[in-house]
């Protein structure tokens, strides 16, 4: 099942309502910009109302992706499982009061883009560099050019001045 784009969420949690669907590619155009592929993802989301009467969205969203290694810029598999524990108000105040454990959603009463909340959800889950566990590059391939050599070490300046000034000194007298 796909789940649906928009949503009611207030109305959801006063209901107890749920979702168990797929979000396809089209679903997520930012995600399928940070990635190489994936066929879609499956989001399991609970609305309620907890008892400080705060409604909330919790769940999880699972999917296999394929990002670019950083490396050798080759797909690498990434096993997405993300957990999903936003609670629902007005403004920023409100934001402001929750405690540390539930990330905030601000909700209007207006139909809200369930695929757009998901879709930042599975964008901050991302590894900020993605890369294959093995080395996926031959060494020999990261060196490049020659060794440089360390330039001989030459005398100090200030010796050689103070025996110029010495051979001076003694020629003078």
């Amino acid at each position: 099942m796909r789940l649906p784009q928009y949503i009611e969420p207030r109305k959801l949690a006063q209901k107890a309502g749920s979702f168990d669907g797929d979000m396809l590619p089209e679903d997520m155009p930012r995600v399928m910009e940070a990635i190489a592929s994936c066929e879609s993802v499956n989001a399991k989301l609970q609305f309620d109302i907890e008892d400080q009467r705060r409604r909330t969205m919790r769940g999880s969203i699972q999917g296999d992706l394929k990002l670019v290694c950083q490396r050798c810029l080759q797909p690498v598999d990434y096993k997405l499982d993300v957990e999903v524990n936003l609670a629902m108000v007005w403004d920023e105040d409100q934001a402001k009061k929750l405690p540390g454990y539930i990330e905030p959603w601000i909700v209007g009463e207006d139909p809200e883009d369930l695929h757009a909340i998901l879709e930042e959800e599975v964008l901050l889950a991302l590894p900020v560099v993605a890369f294959h566990d093995e080395d996926c590059i031959d060494a020999s391939l990261l060196s490049v050019g020659e060794e440089v050599k360390q330039p001989e070490k030459s005398e100090n300046p200030f010796l050689v001045l103070a025996a110029l000034k010495s051979k001076s000194d003694s020629n003078q007298d």
